[in-house]
C-alpha cells in the first residue's frame, strides 16, 4: 500500500508510518507493490504453513533506548570480609576483575602492582590529654617535701646561737609532754630543792627568781636554778593526792631565750648546765633512770603504775657550761611532768 490506513500519510520503505508509528501490513514487505508476488525466501518458511512468529507484536514500536537491566544487589560473596579504622582486616575472597582497556592502550604482559598495604595509625584525638613526663611529678613532689620541711624546722628548731636577732622577743620551749595516759599533777603538787640561786636581773634589768617551783608553773621560760655541777643533788615534789603515775618528765636546762636592747640575742639553754641523766623514786622505792639528750623539749618517761603521794628526783649527771656572752655556771630545770589518775 501507498499510504497508512490509519492517518493517511504517504508510506515508505519502512514496516512503520513514519507519521503516526502504526505498522503496515505486514503481508506486504517494504518498499515492494502489493501486486508483485513474492518469491523470494525458504520455501519451508514462506508457506502458510510456517509456523507462528514468538517475536514480539509487530505493531509495538521497539524502544529508541534500551532498556537498563534490572537492578543487581551485591552478594555476600561481593562484600569484604570487614573494615576498621586502620583499612580492611581481611582481603576479599573474590578477586576484582580487571578493568577493560581503553582505546589505544599498550596490552603488557607484566603484572599489575600490588595495591598498597594498609598499615596501623594511631590516631592523636583532640580531646585525649597530653601524656605529662614523670620528671614533673617527681619534681612537684620534692617540692611539697621541701616545703613540709621548712615548715617543721621553723616550728621546732632550736634557736641556742649568740647571734643577734632583730626580734626583741624572748625564746620559750614546747611542752611536748604526752599525758593521754591521764593528768599532768604536777601543777598541783609542790617542790622542794636543797640550794636555789639567788635571783637577778636578765637583760633587760627585769628581776628574775628561779625558786623550785618555776619547775610547777607550766611556764618553760621560768626556772629553778642553783649554782655550779648539781650532779648527785636530790629534789623532792609532793603531790596533793596518792597518784598512779604512768608518766614522768622534765625539760633539762633553763630553756629560755633573751635579746637585749642592742639586738644581741642570749640562749640560756646552751648558756647554763643540762641535765644529762636522772633517777626517780617513788614511795614503794621504785627507781626509775631517764637519759635525756640536749633538747629544750619535755622529756617524758613510761614509768610503771605506782601510787605514790611523794616523787623523788635525783640529778645523776650533768653537762658543762655552755660557750658564748650566754655561759653560766649554773644548774637548771625548766619544768618537771607528772602524769597519773589521782586516787
Amino acid at each position: 500500500m501507498s499510504s497508512c490506513t490509519s492517518c493517511g500519510h504517504q508510506l515508505g520503505v519502512g514496516r512503520f508510518c513514519t507519521n503516526c508509528g502504526a505498522p503496515v501490513d505486514s503481508s506486504t514487505p517494504d518498499g515492494t507493490p502489493v501486486s508483485t508476488p513474492v518469491t523470494d525466501g525458504d520455501w519451508r518458511t514462506d508457506t502458510a504453513e510456517r509456523q507462528a512468529a514468538t517475536t514480539a507484536d509487530p505493531r509495538t514500536p521497539p524502544a529508541a533506548v534500551a532498556p537498563p537491566p534490572p537492578p543487581r544487589y551485591p552478594l555476600y560473596a561481593d562484600e569484604v570480609a570487614g573494615y576498621s579504622a586502620y583499612g580492611p582486616l581481611t582481603e576479599s575472597t573474590t578477586s576484582a576483575s580487571p578493568a577493560a582497556s581503553p582505546p589505544g592502550a599498550v596490552l603488557s604482559d607484566e603484572p599489575a602492582p600490588a595495591e598498597p598495604e594498609y598499615e596501623p595509625y594511631d590516631y592523636d584525638h583532640g580531646y585525649e590529654e597530653e601524656r605529662r613526663s614523670p620528671v614533673l611529678w617527681i619534681l612537684a613532689a620534692v617540692l611539697v617535701l621541701v616545703l613540709v620541711a621548712a615548715g617543721w624546722w621553723f616550728l621546732v628548731r632550736d634557736p641556742g646561737n649568740d647571734s643577734a636577732t632583730d626580734s626583741g622577743s624572748t625564746g620559750s620551749a614546747q611542752v611536748t609532754g604526752d599525758a593521754s595516759n591521764g593528768v599532768d599533777v604536777a601543777g598541783h603538787a609542790s617542790a622542794k630543792a636543797p640550794t636555789t640561786a639567788p635571783p637577778s636581773q636578765d637583760v633587760n634589768g627585769d628581776q628574775v627568781s628561779y625558786d623550785a617551783s618555776n619547775m610547777l608553773d607550766g611556764v618553760p621560760e621560768t626556772a629553778w636554778r642553783t649554782a655550779g655541777n648539781a650532779a648527785g643533788m636530790t629534789l623532792s615534789f609532793t603531790l596533793a593526792d596518792p597518784t598512779e603515775l604512768h608518766q614522768v618528765g622534765l625539760i633539762n636546762g633553763y630553756a629560755k631565750t633573751s635579746t637585749d636592747s642592742q639586738g644581741r640575742t642570749y640562749d640560756w639553754y646552751a648558756g647554763n648546765r643540762r641535765i644529762k641523766a636522772v633517777v626517780w623514786e617513788f614511795d614503794d622505792n621504785t627507781k626509775v633512770r631517764q637519759q635525756l639528750k640536749d633538747a629544750r623539749d619535755l622529756q617524758m618517761l613510761d614509768v610503771p603504775d605506782v601510787v605514790t603521794s611523794k616523787v623523788m628526783l635525783r640529778l645523776v649527771s650533768v653537762s658543762k657550761p655552755g660557750t658564748g656572752r650566754a655561759s653560766k655556771d649554773f644548774t637548771a630545770i625548766s619544768e618537771v611532768s607528772l602524769v597519773g589518775d589521782p586516787a
